[in-house]
């Protein structure tokens, strides 16, 4: 496994890390080390993770993302973000409260919400833990990548789900429990999308 100093050197090295490297750096690489620690044997397996990390975007399966293309998900995911955007630190939280509490408000399952942040964020179904995630992210990268979900499931082809997957059967994206939100309408000013 690669240690503190040897991955800082490598992301200075990459460009992704400034030298002197800044104290909050420290606890980055803590924190990814501690995510992804157990993957990582040379710097070449933790380049992809790192890059991945300090991107601004991340490219979401086409079905993954028809699974996200309903109202009220939408709105879970911007639920998210404020959430994010109202907290001073992003080490801590309570996800495993939290994160189910403002599904519920939208009829979505916690697995299903764990899964479309996870999705949203990272274009992945898995990966480490969203208390080790989020920190890793940071609040700008969380914010950009959940605004860029909403934009791409807005202003593409609408909300509108797609019926059938690509083996036929039907196709149904994440269910809520609930009716979607504003009786299915869209905010004032959208409502040609």
């Amino acid at each position: 496994m690669l240690s503190m100093n040897q991955l800082m050197v490598a992301m200075q090295r990459w460009g992704f890390l400034e030298d002197p490297a800044p104290p909050a750096a420290t606890r980055w690489i803590t924190t990814f080390l501690e995510a992804y620690g157990g993957q990582i044997v040379t710097e070449d397996d933790a380049f992809s993770l790192v890059a991945a990390l300090r991107a601004e975007a991340c490219v979401i399966p086409a079905l993954e993302l028809e699974r996200l293309r309903t109202r009220n998900v939408l709105f879970f995911l911007d639920s998210i973000g404020q959430y994010v955007d109202h907290q001073e630190e992003l080490r801590g939280l309570k996800f495993a409260i939290d994160i189910p509490a403002i599904a519920d408000e939208f009829g979505i399952d916690a697995d299903d919400a764990f899964g479309a942040v996870r999705m949203a964020l990272t274009g992945t179904k898995d990966g480490p833990p969203l208390e080790l995630l989020f920190p890793l992210l940071g609040h700008d990268r969380i914010l950009i990548r959940i605004g860029a979900v909403n934009s791409r499931l807005l202003h593409g082809r609408g909300l509108e789900p797609i019926k059938y997957g690509p083996d036929g059967k039907p196709f149904e994206p994440i269910p809520s429990h609930k009716p979607d939100v504003d009786g299915g309408k869209l905010p004032e000013g959208e409502e040609g999308l």
